[in-house]
């Protein structure tokens, strides 16, 4: 990653590429190791299994690059969705079965996306205002803290404790 003048969106890049980082190494162990019938074993009742975590993380990464991308060049706009939207809840029903396999080769297309729009910004465009549908006007800085880097943050932290759970 390269180091630009806008610290902020260089921070925000960092913070998204070792969460990434983090899901790769899990991708590799534990998660590769855990007998395959594992990776769609639930928790517990009404949470997410690995694989439905991984589908959804595939499905948002690139959803939000372009919501990045348009709030940029449409300040004002629409911004957002949310947990009931069909686009969301198709893709992880769809891939949610996915194998492993098919999952691990759909994340890098998914987090490169995210990376390439992330490293069109500047930190003068955190300031950009977007409205969400439910939670009103947020600046573009709020959004991709909300919705992407601690987004991402927080899935990969429940692949770990699934995995936990999962094992025992």
């Amino acid at each position: 990653m390269t180091t630009t003048n806008d610290p902020h969106i260089t921070a925000i890049r960092q913070q998204v590429s070792t969460s990434y980082e983090e899901l790769q190494q899990l991708l590799d162990k534990p998660i590769a190791t855990l007998p395959p019938a594992r990776l769609y074993q639930p928790p517990a009742a009404d949470e997410w299994t690995i694989m439905e975590n991984l589908a959804h993380i595939v499905e948002f990464m690139p959803y939000w690059a372009e919501e990045i991308a348009q709030l940029v060049s449409q300040p004002g706009k629409q911004f957002g969705r949310t947990t009931k939207h069909a686009g969301r809840l198709n893709a992880i029903k769809e891939h949610s079965p996915d194998t492993l396999e098919q999952a691990k080769a759909q994340l890098p297309a998914s987090y490169a996306r995210l990376d390439q729009v992330l490293s069109s910004l500047h930190d003068q465009d955190l300031a950009l205002v977007g409205h969400h549908p439910k939670l009103g006007a947020q600046t573009l800085a709020w959004f991709i803290d909300d919705f992407v880097t601690r987004h991402l943050a927080n899935h990969v932290a429940q692949i770990k404790e699934i995995i936990q759970q999962v094992v025992q």
